[in-house]
């Protein structure tokens, strides 16, 4: 379990407050961010989040990014992920939030801007919606119900778990809404309903954590 948030956004060096658009509030060992153009760096409770920024976990990593629009990711083992954009308001509540998940898993709870504007999450096959709610997302190289021929670029699998979840295949070209508790499975073979209590936070990419 992740461990409790006990942040405040005042710990933050003074550098990295202008430029952060949230910070990880809570962190196992081996996850690590790449700011745009620059290095790779251990992530560690109180480090400042920027746009573009690439969040990595390794088989024992794993972390909470908090927002500044109060929105959270919760990124599993296993994960490659990059903030592609972040943009906020907070006079208006708006403004925009998307991620892409290459590999690995997330559990995305809305803010400020999800409520108002909506947010994205984007995968290989597929890219999700979310408005005034949140999702669990994964991306593995097979999908369980198409273990038979596994995708060229993977199988995302998606649980609405609160709110309202627009979701678009790029396999199939189909477009679907899941409600709470509804789920989908995107793959080689398109779109697939499963159940959604069969997927939990520890459902990593099977490509190791290189």
């Amino acid at each position: 379990a992740l461990a409790a948030i006990g942040l405040a956004f005042g710990i933050l060096p003074q550098a990295a407050l202008g430029d952060a658009v949230g910070t990880a509030a809570a962190v196992r060992p081996a996850s690590t961010g790449t700011p745009p153009g620059g290095s790779a760096r251990t992530l560690e409770i109180g480090t400042g989040i920027v746009s573009r920024e690439r969040i990595q976990t390794t088989g024992t990593g794993s972390l909470q990014l908090m927002f500044n629009d109060k929105s959270t990711l919760t990124v599993g083992p296993n994960s490659d992920l990059v903030i592609d954009e972040f943009v906020y308001n907070p006079g208006a509540g708006g403004g925009r939030f998307a991620t892409r998940l290459t590999k690995g898993a997330l559990r995305f709870v809305g803010g400020e801007i999800s409520h108002n504007a909506g947010a994205t999450i984007n995968t290989p096959v597929a890219t999700l919606g979310i408005r005034g709610g949140a999702a669990f997302v994964t991306h593995d190289a097979v999908c369980e119900s198409q273990k038979a021929g596994a995708a060229r670029s993977g199988c995302t699998r998606i649980v609405c778990t609160g709110g309202v979840c627009s979701v678009k295949s790029r396999v199939d070209a189909r477009s679907v809404q899941l409600r709470v508790n509804q789920a989908i499975e995107i793959g080689n073979l398109g779109s697939v309903r499963f159940n959604a209590a069969s997927v939990t936070l520890n459902d990593v990419a099977r490509g190791g954590n290189g």
